[in-house]
Parts: C-alpha cells; sequence; structure tokens
C-alpha cells in the first residue's frame, strides 16, 4: 500500500511541474528597448513655442496725447516640466529687456511715424530733448507691461496684435526668473485646459556630463525666411559637449551644435533623453551655450515644483512601443487616448495614421490577451519621476493586471508550482506515516492464580495423580506406590 502512495504522489509531483512551465511558457511577451531616437521623440511633445510681448505708450511732448500701444516682440523656446500644475522653463532673457534701450526705440518710433519728414533737419541735440521729455509707460503706469504666450505642438509664426484671440495661444505668467547676467532661467506658468493636457520631460544631473558627449537640441528657431502665416514645427539637431567654463561666478556649458535665434530656453537632451541644460546664448550659429540643469533643478525646489511626467507621457511612449512591434491597432487605441486629451498632440496625429496605413497593408501583429510588453530603458537620474520597466498587457492599457512584467509573472508562476508541490508532499508524507504507525498492543490475558494442591485434577475412575511421577495414586493413600512420594 506505502509503494501505491509513493507512486501517487512522484505522478502528481511530476503532473505539478509540466503544468507550471508550461503556464510560464505560455504567457508569451515582447521585450523592447527604447533607443535614443525613441527618447528624443517621447521629448518632443513637451516643448513649446514661447512668444514674449512687451507694449508700451507714448506721450508726445507737444501735443499732450497718448499713442496707441507700441511693443518689442521675443521668441523663443521652453519646455514643460509638470504638466499637472503647467510649470515651463525657458531663458531668463525671454522675460527681461533693457528698459532705456526699449524707450528709445518706442520713441523714436512713434516719432518718424507721426510727424515723418518733419524730422529730416533735426540735429542731436532736437533728438535728445524729444528722449528726455517724451513719457514711455504701460497701460497702468510702469515702464512697460509684458504678457508672455505659449503655443505646443505646432507654433503661428506671425506676431498677432491680439494674441489672446488666436486658439493656438495659452496665455502665461511670470513665476520666477534669474536675470541674463545671473542663471539666464525663468519659470513661467499656464493653466492646464481641457482637451489640451500636457507633456514633460525629466530634468537629468548636469554634473554627471562629460566632454565629448553626445547632446540633443530642440527648439523653434528663427530665420527671416519664415513668413508671417507659416506654421512651425520644432526642430531636431544633434551636437556634443565641447567645455564647461565659469561666467559670472556661475558654470556654462559649451557645446558644438547647431542653434539659432529662436532656440534660447530650448531643452538640450543626453542620450537618455533627460535635459542636462538649455540654450542661453552663442557666439555664432555652431558654438552655443548652456545652462546647467541643476540650475534649472534649484529654482523649481526654491519655487515648489515637483518635475514629473503626466498621462499624455505614458500613453504615448505605450503607443510608440507598440508601434516599433508592429502591434499596430494596440498601438492606435493609445493614440486616440492622447488626442482625446489633446487634440492638437501632432505624434499622435502622425503616428496614429502610420499605424492605419499598416494595418491597411495587412501588416498588423495581433497582441494576445495575456501577453506582455516589457520596456527596457536606462535609470534616470531622478528615479522618483522615471516610469522605467513598465509593462503592458494585452487588456486595456492601465489596469494593475497590465503593470507585471514577464519576469515577476515567471516568478510569481515558479514560486506558486513549488508551493502546490509542496502542500501536496506533506499531505503525502502524512498519510503514509500514518499507515506505516505500528498499532497498539492488544491487552494481555489474565493470568490466572494457581491452583491450589488441594484443587488438584482428579483421574477418571477416582483417586488422584502423584504430582511427582504422574501415576495414579489410590483414594485415600498418602504415598505413591509408584515413586514414594508423599501426597
Amino acid at each position: 500500500m506505502a509503494k501505491k502512495i509513493l507512486k501517487l504522489a512522484v505522478f502528481l509531483i511530476v503532473m505539478a511541474m509540466i503544468l507550471s512551465f508550461a503556464g510560464m511558457l505560455s504567457a508569451q511577451s515582447d521585450t523592447y528597448e527604447l533607443t535614443s531616437q525613441d527618447r528624443v521623440i517621447l521629448t518632443q511633445p513637451a516643448v513649446c513655442f514661447i512668444t514674449t510681448y512687451f507694449w508700451g505708450y507714448v506721450l508726445d511732448p507737444w501735443d499732450n496725447v497718448w499713442s496707441n500701444a507700441y511693443y518689442w516682440a521675443f521668441v523663443g523656446t521652453g519646455f514643460s516640466v509638470n504638466p499637472d500644475t503647467g510649470h515651463i522653463v525657458t531663458a531668463g532673457h525671454m522675460v527681461e529687456i533693457s528698459t532705456a534701450d526699449f524707450k528709445y526705440d518706442l520713441i523714436y518710433t512713434y516719432l518718424t511715424d507721426t510727424y515723418g519728414s518733419q524730422l529730416d533737419g533735426w540735429t542731436d541735440a532736437d533728438w535728445n530733448w524729444a528722449y528726455e521729455n517724451t513719457k514711455v509707460e504701460g497701460y497702468d503706469g510702469g515702464d512697460y507691461d509684458m504678457e508672455v504666450y505659449v503655443q505646443f505642438n505646432t507654433a503661428n509664426a506671425g506676431i498677432p496684435d491680439d494674441p489672446s484671440n488666436i486658439d493656438t495661444f495659452i496665455r502665461a505668467e511670470l513665476i520666477d526668473f534669474s536675470g541674463w547676467e545671473q542663471r539666464d532661467i525663468a519659470l513661467i506658468r499656464i493653466q492646464p485646459q481641457t482637451g489640451r493636457a500636457l507633456s514633460s520631460v525629466i530634468i537629468g544631473d548636469s554634473s554627471s556630463v562629460e566632454i565629448q558627449d553626445s547632446l540633443t537640441i530642440i527648439g523653434y528657431p528663427w530665420t527671416s525666411d519664415i513668413g508671417q502665416q507659416n506654421v512651425l514645427n520644432p526642430t531636431i539637431t544633434n551636437g556634443n559637449l565641447s567645455g564647461k567654463i565659469m561666467l559670472s561666478g556661475t558654470e556654462v556649458m559649451q557645446i558644438q551644435g547647431s542653434a539659432r535665434e529662436g532656440n534660447s530656453g530650448g531643452p538640450v537632451l543626453n542620450d537618455n533623453g533627460e535635459v542636462i541644460g538649455i540654450l542661453t546664448m552663442g557666439t555664432d550659429y555652431t558654438n552655443n551655450y548652456l545652462r546647467p540643469s541643476n540650475d534649472v533643478k534649484e529654482m523649481l525646489s526654491r519655487n515648489g515644483v515637483t518635475n514629473a511626467l503626466g498621462m499624455v507621457d505614458e500613453e504615448f511612449r505605450q503607443g510608440l512601443v507598440n508601434y516599433r512591434l508592429k502591434h499596430y491597432s494596440k498601438a492606435i487605441e493609445h493614440f486616440n487616448a492622447i488626442l482625446n486629451l489633446n487634440q492638437r498632440h501632432l505624434q499622435a496625429q502622425e503616428y496614429r495614421s502610420k499605424s492605419q496605413e499598416a494595418i491597411n497593408r495587412g501588416e498588423d501583429v495581433p497582441i494576445e490577451e495575456e501577453q506582455t510588453i516589457t520596456i527596457v530603458e536606462p535609470e534616470t537620474a531622478d528615479e522618483s519621476a522615471a516610469t522605467a520597466g513598465k509593462t503592458e498587457s494585452g487588456t486595456a492599457a492601465g489596469e494593475e493586471s497590465g503593470g507585471l512584467s514577464t519576469l515577476v509573472k515567471i516568478i510569481i508562476g515558479v514560486c506558486g508550482g513549488f508551493l502546490f508541490i509542496a502542500i501536496i508532499a506533506v499531505i503525502i508524507i502524512l498519510v503514509v506515516r500514518k499507515k506505516r504507525a505500528p498499532a497498539a498492543p492488544a491487552a494481555a490475558p489474565k493470568a490466572e492464580p494457581p491452583k491450589a494442591k488441594s484443587e488438584e485434577k482428579k483421574a477418571k475412575g477416582g483417586g488422584k495423580f502423584c504430582p511427582n511421577c504422574g501415576n495414579v495414586v489410590k483414594d485415600g493413600e498418602k504415598f505413591c506406590s509408584s515413586c514414594g512420594n508423599k501426597i
């Protein structure tokens, strides 16, 4: 019986192992490692076009009448660092001007527009008198009024008279800034709007960058060839770190990479897609300078701003990975989710269109219900903001069941299989031990007390037996007639 039980135990253990490993093999998995190109693509939607207007009114020194508004306009680049709070980083000189230069230009423009040829004979003394006696103020007083507007994904290259009436412009407020001669960084903020969910970037550690490291520049360069109604898209160029210098007591990083006016304030990325600096100035189109990202971190910390990614970033990441793995139908689900959050997300529109074209060509690779996708990416400098190692199952995106990696599932499967085997083994051992246990000894028969000599067995026909020799002794005899033993 014990042998049969042991055979059954071995059979059950083998079957449990087979089922455990079969379950692991049946759970299909794709592993995809993000490339440097992918990381740039994922960062691009967080980059924005910034237009700053400095408005002023001129008081005519002769008629004592205020003019219509005149303005200066700066254009540059910025990037979102927190999609939920709407905080954006750009260059400090995007929100800073010389008050003297601003006044000089507005007075000159107003006088030439108003009096034209009457100024032909003016001497330097005449002009100096005009500058000293002409007021330039903002609408409510002060040296000027400033308005900052932000455009994401695409930008209108024209300078509108009233940008608040243009749908693509979002008004921003100035939170903090460090001027041109200091760290040249500004922090602005927009109010998140329904249908315009923002993307974001991760701020890296600029101290870890080394000379000759490859870098990527993203921004909206301004050139004279752009017309007033052209639509701008951010451009991407490559370069490398060529040096680090100290300027007015602060560190500046020098890079070799193409950048022009309009790139100011734009992010510069390392190979991991992290921002390691922002463009601040240049001596020519290929020799440019960055303010380190650690200076940006300091400003964010001072204002209580957390650097984080958002829902749009995760959806775009999952969609792009599915697109790379040719799971085009699944990719479209993610791109549609993005467009429900932000209808102007150009990359989601582009890759959704590409995915649909691939489906029409019959190139779609369906994702199975239990199939998972493991995304491999390097450790980020700020692990609290990183999303490395997330997975997605064939079920709806965002479900908790889709958050386990293939490795975790394998570990769970193995542990579960061995736990099942251990339970069976314990049960069998207990059963076998019970079968082999010796039975309790039966109660010993009670010993009968020895019979008294007076109760000796009597022989047939009377008399009794001699206890010594066993021969019959007749009744009344006191000695055995055979052996002489006394009876």
